[in-house]
């Protein structure tokens, strides 16, 4: 890792959580509350292009919100996640093969409703820096937070970086390697019992997402298991055939609310790629975005890419 940070691109928005990959071997000694603090800070890490210099703020009352907590209970949970983060640490080798430690958090202090926190350089790194040399995890914010289970974020953090594939396997070593679990859970039925199916059950319940998990054996002995991942159907049920009703007819003027929302969508939107200038970042691809989203000819042409990214058409007055 360099302590420079200095290849950020703000091209995701503030509702959604946004992690490098590497990130995810220290994440999950977390307890719960510690999780949920650094998922409600990364966004502001990223769109502030924080510095080790720069306060991150919580507030308890935000806290509660994402959560789903009470304000009252929020601001203990607050105080003692910020303590804990303030004490952790994590390792990495350096390119000569040395073994670095690196805290979390530079500095921590509590004031009457919030928290503040100064993330040291290799953290500001992996919430901010997200290419093919750093492979990174995305989802929004409000699906993750409201998991409760010990293990449930770590498995949907999991589920979604393998949603692509709509599959994976892991060997029940990788499991327990992968979530730091002691040896307790070197038992199969320990394993399902008390770590998958619950975290199964409960991101199936509350998410975007569902998974289904079998077992891998060797003869009678289960060695691993292969997990399914599959995106819910919107929760807006006429959205699809609202859509499909107005195929001939093209979109209206955008706002300017609506731009900002489209132009980063569209920019990270795989198939609209190679519609965009090529050679540029992806921040000049959004900047020259927000030009062409005020064209009609550039809406009627991509039409079809902005339905995909979740542009609904308005009401029509009857």
């Amino acid at each position: 890792m360099s302590n420079q940070v200095d290849l950020y691109e703000k091209k995701y928005p503030a509702n959604w959580v946004v992690m490098q990959n590497r990130i995810l071997q220290a994440f999950y000694e977390m307890t719960l509350d510690e999780k949920r603090l650094l998922l409600l800070a990364s966004s502001v890490v990223r769109l502030k292009d924080a510095t080790e210099r720069d306060t991150i703020e919580i507030t308890a009352k935000a806290f509660a919100e994402a959560c789903n907590i009470q304000v009252d209970s929020a601001y203990t949970q607050l105080k003692d996640a910020s303590e804990k983060m303030m004490r952790r640490f994590f390792s990495y080798r350096n390119e000569r093969g040395s073994r670095v430690n690196v805290q979390w958090v530079i500095r921590s202090i509590y004031e009457d409703g919030y928290v503040s926190l100064c993330f040291t350089d290799e953290v500001l790194l992996m919430l901010k820096v997200f290419d093919e040399n750093n492979p990174f995890t995305k989802y929004k914010k409000e699906d993750v937070l409201k998991l409760k289970g010990e293990y449930s974020i770590d498995m949907y953090h999991l589920a979604k970086k393998y949603e692509g594939m709509t599959s994976w396997t892991m060997s029940l070593e990788e499991i327990r390697e992968e979530l730091t679990l002691s040896k307790s859970y070197e038992r199969i039925n320990n394993l399902k019992t008390r770590v998958i199916n619950p975290s199964v059950e409960e991101i199936t319940k509350k998410t975007d997402i569902k998974i289904t998990y079998e077992n891998i054996k060797r003869g009678r002995t289960v060695t691993g298991l292969t997990f399914t991942v599959k995106a819910k159907p919107t929760k807006n049920k006429n959205l699809k055939e609202l859509n499909q009703n107005n195929e001939n007819r093209d979109i209206p003027s955008l706002t300017v609310k609506q731009i900002d929302r489209f132009a980063p969508l569209l920019a990270s939107y795989a198939p609209f790629g190679s519609y965009a200038p090529s050679g540029k970042s992806t921040q000049e691809v959004i900047s020259w975005l927000h030009t062409q989203l005020r064209d009609e000819a550039f809406l009627k042409t991509h039409k079809k890419h902005l339905l995909a990214v979740g542009y609904t058409y308005p009401k029509q007055k009857k």
